[in-house]
């Protein structure tokens, strides 16, 4: 078993390159806190590293591609540099792509030094020690409890922004028929309560004033451990924590939202009215094939739920085009689905044909092409309901958090409407000086694109 009180890495080099989701962030910040404990150095430059560590995606073919780019690029850089270093330097590749495809990746890729899936990164810390053989790092029972542990919540805090993303579980146990993360990750499984609530405490304790929840089913927290989901409890003990100021809720699955947690999200103070609820289609026929269990009746039935309970909530969700089969009426009725619901935020993916899913049987027989027209269309319809439904702010005063300090008077913010990185964000200009982190009422001044801007009262 890995001993991370004894082992060491002395005066090493490392530089980490994530790709991918939220949750490739926080692992490549347990990854980079392991590290610098026992004695390396997290450098921001590939160049002087004397390691390489790269955090791939695998969840459809662009981030495949993506990533697959990167460890090319890093490859070729070693190559180079290995001619006038005395100590060569290393390439690592671990997470989803890694998991999926290891003997392909070193097969096609030779500078690849040491590979490893999700589930076994913290093995990279004897790989780094030279205590493997081989290229191919298995996952072990060992390593996996390490990952899961109550104690293993410490990491790298990005000190850049006042968010976190806080994974509060692994895998997922719905059968989406598109989906290859039940692959990569298996089964749903749960950190317990506690350990959450300690790791919001550290991050708070690292200045962070937001945390952001996020796994692959949010919504069923729990349910592995606790024999049902136990989201709300969650939140109520996160709720408590002294010095947090917002909570937010990311890959709620449709099916499983329920009254309790409509009613939690409007009833904490902490918790950001705010839903990111992932519907990927509305025609029943289509979602019958995705194996999503919901249909468009019960979707709107839950829109309206949510919107009826929930003052001034925002809700975004994504959707995907060009699954195998899907008719020019069945796309029709998705256009006039968002132009009815009208949606805060919306994100549109093209269909993945990903093997090893149920849907890899299928026909793909969607032109990539049309794929893309689709998608485009989506989002122009989408543009403009954003746009008209932040107008509906204007005038109206909002509590916003400073994300970023540009200069004495003005700043980057974001009310909880705007989940960072994916949504809008607030210009505010200032006449006292605020700190990154401060939470201040903004009036609404005008739109430009996706964007507000604002100014403090």
């Amino acid at each position: 078993m890995l001993d991370l009180n004894n082992s060491k890495i002395v005066s090493k080099k490392v530089f980490i390159e994530t790709l991918g989701c939220a949750k490739n962030v926080v692992d490549s910040e347990r990854v980079a806190y392991v590290l610098k404990t026992k004695g390396a150095n997290i450098t921001e430059s590939p160049e002087e590293a004397d390691i390489i560590m790269v955090n791939t995606c695998g969840f459809i073919e662009d981030a495949k591609q993506e990533s697959i780019d990167y460890i090319l690029t890093y490859a070729r850089m070693k190559e180079e540099l290995n001619k006038k270093r005395q100590v060569p330097q290393k390439l690592v590749v671990f997470g989803c792509l890694a998991e999926r495809y290891k003997e392909e990746l070193i097969k096609e890729i030779p500078e690849i030094d040491f590979i490893s899936g999700v589930k076994d990164y913290l093995v990279l810390l004897d790989t780094l020690n030279g205590k493997h053989n081989g290229k191919i790092l298995d996952t072990t029972k060992e390593y996996n409890d390490i990952i899961f542990s109550d104690r293993n919540f410490e990491r790298v805090v990005n000190s850049e922004f006042p968010y976190a993303y806080l994974k509060i579980s692994e895998g997922c146990n719905h059968t989406c028929s598109f989906c290859a993360i039940p692959l990569i990750r298996g089964k749903q499984r749960s950190r317990t309560i506690q350990s959450i609530v300690d790791e919001a405490k550290f991050l708070v304790d690292n200045g962070i004033k937001e945390v952001i929840l996020v796994s692959q089913d949010t919504s069923n927290y729990g349910i592995d451990i606790y024999s049902k989901p136990r989201l709300v409890e969650l939140l109520e003990r996160l709720n408590q924590v002294d010095g947090l100021e917002w909570i937010r809720l990311h890959y709620l699955y449709p099916t499983e939202v329920s009254d309790e947690l409509i009613d939690a999200v409007a009833g904490l103070s902490k918790v950001c009215k705010y839903f990111d609820i992932p519907l990927q289609h509305v025609s029943d026929r289509i979602l019958k094939l995705m194996r999503r269990g919901g249909n468009k009746e019960r979707y709107v039935e839950l829109i309206s739920r949510i919107r009826e309970k929930v003052k001034d909530v925002a809700i975004r969700t994504t959707f995907i085009v060009g699954f195998p089969s899907e008719t020019k009426e069945e796309f029709e009725e998705l256009k006039e689905f968002v132009g009815n619901i009208r949606f805060n935020w919306m994100g549109v993916f093209t269909y993945s044909h990903e093997e090893g899913t149920y849907a890899f049987s299928m026909n793909d027989n969607i032109p990539k092409s049309t794929k893309s027209r689709r998608r485009n269309t989506l989002l122009r319809i989408q543009q403009k309901i954003t746009e008209e439904e932040l107008r509906k702010l204007v005038g109206k005063v909002k509590k916003v958090m400073i994300d970023t300090v540009l200069d004495d008077r003005n700043y980057i913010a974001r009310s909880e409407i705007n989940s960072p990185e994916i949504d809008g964000a607030i210009h505010l200009v200032s006449t006292r000086k605020l700190s990154k982190g401060d939470v201040v009422d903004a009036f609404v001044v005008k739109v430009v694109g996706y964007d507000l801007y604002a100014r403090t009262i």
